[in-house]
């Protein structure tokens, strides 16, 4: 299965100078990795905001050029209202949910899951805002920060 980047870890991707995490867990998949557009939105707002430097910036566009880059288009609209009603324990097409309360998502996480599910895509992140989702819509790979010491 391939693989998209969640923005959470295109930033700590960006840390790595020696990009060796990169080397060690996704390089060696041999998998096609993609990027959502909306993650790079997103990622390169946070380096705007926060004045990342020049080394930083370009460590983010080599990741970026080395991914597919995938656009927001009208084919995830339906994958994106299936995966907010599910989210908010309202999707028909569901009677039993693995979670008591909704799950309450910003909109550019509905993107990226979105963009994962509709196109079979493993999301590598961070963090748990897609773990009510995995198996059920789309697989996540969930790195710990601890799992990044190593490379700062």
């Amino acid at each position: 299965m391939n693989i998209l980047l969640d923005s959470n870890l295109l930033i700590y991707l960006a840390r790595d100078s020696k990009q060796q995490f990169l080397k060690d867990y996704i390089i060696p998949s041999q998998k096609d990795t993609y990027v959502s557009i909306v993650s790079i939105a997103e990622v390169k707002g946070i380096a705007s905001r926060q004045k990342w430097g020049v080394k930083k910036q370009f460590l983010l566009e080599e990741i970026i050029d080395k991914s597919i880059i995938i656009e927001v288009t009208n084919l995830l609209v339906n994958t994106y209202i299936e995966i907010d009603n599910f989210s908010q324990r309202v999707n028909p097409n569901f009677t039993e949910y693995s979670f008591d309360t909704p799950r309450n998502m910003g909109k550019n996480d509905l993107w990226i899951a979105s963009t994962a599910s509709l196109l079979g895509l493993e999301l590598y992140t961070t963090d748990g805002d897609f773990d009510h989702l995995d198996q059920v819509f789309l697989d996540v790979r969930k790195f710990k920060h601890e799992d990044f010491i190593l490379y700062k």
